[in-house]
């Protein structure tokens, strides 16, 4: 049996809107029209401007004259603080998980790494990399859930709406791509032997994306 939804009308387009933001779909200076979104969700224009207005309201869109409104672009400035402050969620996440950590708690990782393994068969290009941006985001929101924190869950969310994955690696998967698999492989295998390692592994794997992301 299923669980009854009791979000309100206005919750569930605001997190469809978020969803499509976060995983690109919907891109920073898309526009998006009101009444496109309540079509598409077979609901009134009214839930769909109120969620708009939360949106707005935490800077994340602008709304504009004839019922449009356009996802913001994020600066550089942006771009960096947004990016600092989750690297510090994130080691946080880890440093909190590491005395509770068990092998039971990996299989999430597990298969998303295997699945990050299995795109060097796609011959793709374009796929490969769309497919990589979905995989790269499952993982790090994973490595975030170990810390069985929803406050965390949360605040991470929210940073990744500003300055998603596509974002990010638009700007870094080309000079990133040859250690793509085995970053993340390096790291899930040390949270297997050595937990305490990881740490450092995961500064590491920031610091080589900062400056990718970064440099002229």
């Amino acid at each position: 049996m299923s669980l009854i939804d009791t979000r309100s009308l206005v919750d569930r387009v605001y997190e469809y809107l978020l969803e499509e933001i976060i995983t690109g779909a919907i891109q920073y200076g898309d526009t998006i029209k009101i009444k496109s979104v309540a079509e598409k969700l077979k609901v009134s224009t009214m839930p769909v401007r109120e969620a708009l207005k939360r949106l707005a309201f935490e800077q994340i869109i602008e709304i504009r004259p004839r019922s449009t409104c356009q996802v913001k672009v994020p600066t550089q400035q942006t771009v960096a603080d947004t990016y600092e402050l989750r690297e510090l969620l994130e080691l946080h996440a880890l440093q909190k998980s590491i005395p509770h950590l068990d092998a039971t708690r990996l299989g999430g990782l597990r298969e998303i790494v295997a699945s990050m393994k299995r795109l060097s068969e796609e011959k793709d290009p374009s796929v490969r990399e769309r497919k990589a941006i979905g995989l790269d985001r499952r993982f790090h929101e994973e490595l975030c859930r170990l810390a069985q924190s929803e406050v965390l869950d949360h605040y991470y969310r929210q940073l990744i709406l500003h300055v998603n994955m596509t974002l990010i690696h638009k700007r870094t998967y080309a000079k990133l791509e040859k250690r793509y698999f085995q970053n993340h492989a390096e790291l899930l295998r040390c949270l297997e032997q050595n937990p305490k390692g990881a740490v450092d592994i995961l500064k590491r794997h920031f610091a080589e994306t900062k400056k990718a992301l970064f440099e002229a």
